[in-house]
């Protein structure tokens, strides 16, 4: 090469780089505006199971125990102890957003954009490409799948960014000789078991295929392995602690599990059936998981992502295409289904399968980039590259509208029954009647979420929240009942005060003042 040809060249490298800084960033606008909008409303109203991670928190660090009156790693609750990642991010939230829906579900929208960096990173380490790690970072902001749990303050949403930290550092760390990052990879992987359920079964997977993957790095610097490992079991102690003392952990896997009658040809049908649900179009494009808390039945992603994916996999597996990322991006396509085909407890489920959200991405965007390429190359007309890249935003943004007027007008209506509406209101109209009244008995309290619920919305000692509708209690003077209709145990001596409206064609709550006739009690 010339010489003089060097300084030219650098400066169209830094001009590059700005162009990419400037598309990543609009592409994170984009990302954070699509999860944070009409945040406190859509989902509808907060979860329990959002709510537990935040009360438990909170309890935590005000009283020195959770809900239940524990203190350990994990936040107690009924069906199962709850990794403690997401509550204490919701619990710091809180005090910079408040304890609303906002402060509550502010880290989501956090872990989402922290996602769509770290698939832009991941595919750039990948490929070498950064059209392709700019295209990936792309439908990372505005896929369905993404879009949706980045949006709800529960454990799912923690679980992705360690995880896909994880892997960028261990593969920047032996790509750039960093043996120090490579080392603190291995932590990062024992680190995300503390954020879901699931956890545990991909950052060993992950953490295993990339040790095979790079087996021959390893065997020549032993020493990172070994250091690792210890950083790495020094860290997931705890972990393995919980699990071995817990027994809801163990009895609500037994529950679940696929295989829990044993290894038969019923069980293994069941598992294949399970694992393979998630491939279907239906799944991926269509519909996506019918279970309204997990989307909108809009489908994961976009159809016109498809032949993307579909080149990403023929550029993928080309001759002279790097066989160590091919190897792990084929590992990836097989094993995202794993922890939703080892449950047999809703299939397909987007939240247990949520490691495909970013391998479709990765899949698009070496898809894009690609063709992209290719054109380019194969006319000679980068023009032709530019406006195929362009056909590519425009289709995904048209697709990205007809998503948006589903998710964002019609489904906070139609998701209110999945969310369990009405208790914010609920409460809300109790804490207007609290003068005069000493306690209230609800009978809409479910059991496994009553203590969750109350601890957030009744905290003051004005009233007293009695779940046990058949408590002694509730029978004396200036109780208010919570009922779906008229209580027949206080039909004679309960009077109309209130009526909650609820949402779409839920029931209707009523709430009921007990009086007896002169001030006394009628038995």
């Amino acid at each position: 090469m010339d010489l003089e040809e060097v300084p030219a060249l650098d400066r169209a490298v830094r001009k590059a780089s700005r162009a990419s800084v400037v598309i990543l960033a609009l592409i994170l606008a984009l990302g954070l505006f699509l999860r944070a909008v009409d945040i406190s409303e859509n989902p509808p109203e907060l979860f329990s199971d959002e709510l537990i991670n935040f009360v438990s928190a909170r309890s935590v660090v005000e009283k020195g125990h959770d809900l239940h009156g524990n203190l350990t790693l994990y936040f107690s609750d009924r069906p199962e102890p709850r990794p403690p990642v997401y509550g204490y991010s919701a619990y710091v939230s809180s005090m910079i957003f408040g304890d609303g829906a906002p402060g509550i579900r502010a880290p989501a929208v956090f872990f989402g954009l922290v996602c769509i960096v770290l698939v832009y990173l991941i595919t750039r380490e990948l490929f070498r490409d950064e059209r392709a790690a700019l295209f990936a970072a792309f439908f990372m902001a505005i896929i369905p799948w993404s879009i949706h749990y980045s949006r709800i303050g529960w454990e799912p949403a923690a679980f992705l960014p360690p995880l896909l930290l994880a892997v960028y550092m261990m593969v920047y760390g032996i790509g750039s000789g960093k043996k120090w990052i490579t080392v603190l990879s291995f932590g990062t992987f024992s680190i995300t078991v503390y954020t879901y359920q699931a956890a545990p079964l991909y950052a060993f997977l992950f953490l295993a295929a990339l040790v095979i993957i790079y087996r021959r790095y390893f065997l020549r610097e032993w020493k990172v392995l070994l250091g690792g490992s210890i950083v790495a079991g020094a860290l997931v102690v705890p972990h393995i602690l919980t699990i071995m003392n817990e027994h809801l952990i163990s009895g609500r896997a037994d529950r679940i599990f696929t295989f829990s009658e044993g290894v038969t040809p019923g069980s293994v049908g069941i598992f294949f059936h399970n694992y393979i649900s998630h491939f279907k179009p239906s799944f991926l494009f269509a519909h996506g998981d019918l279970n309204l808390r997990h989307g909108a039945h809009t489908g994961a992603v976009y159809w016109t992502m498809l032949p993307l994916v579909l080149a990403g996999l023929v550029y993928l597996l080309r001759p002279g295409f790097d066989r160590k990322s091919a190897a792990f991006v084929l590992f990836w396509i097989a094993v995202f289904p794993l922890a939703a085909a080892l449950t047999n407890d809703g299939v397909p489920h987007a939240t247990r399968s949520l490691t495909g959200a970013p391998l479709l991405c990765i899949l698009g965007g070496l898809g894009a980039g690609g063709l992209a390429a290719t054109l380019g190359r194969g006319t000679g007309r980068p023009a032709y590259s530019r406006a195929l890249a362009v056909l590519i935003v425009v289709s995904s943004m048209a697709s990205l509208a007809v998503f948006a007027k589903k998710y964002y007008f019609e489904y906070p209506k139609q998701s209110c029954g999945a969310w369990e509406c009405g208790h914010r209101d609920i409460f809300a109209a109790l804490e207007g009647l609290k003068d005069g009244h000493k306690r209230a008995c609800m009978g809409n309290l479910h059991f496994g979420n009553e203590l969750q619920l109350v601890d957030y919305y009744a905290r003051g000692p004005d009233m007293e929240i009695v779940r046990d509708m058949d408590d002694p209690e509730c029978l004396e003077e200036g109780t208010l009942i919570v009922s779906s209709g008229r209580p027949r145990k206080f039909r004679r001596n309960s009077f109309l005060v209130k009526k909650v409206e609820m949402p779409g064609e839920m029931r209707n709550y009523f709430i009921y003042e007990v009086r007896y006739p002169g001030g006394g009690r009628n038995n």
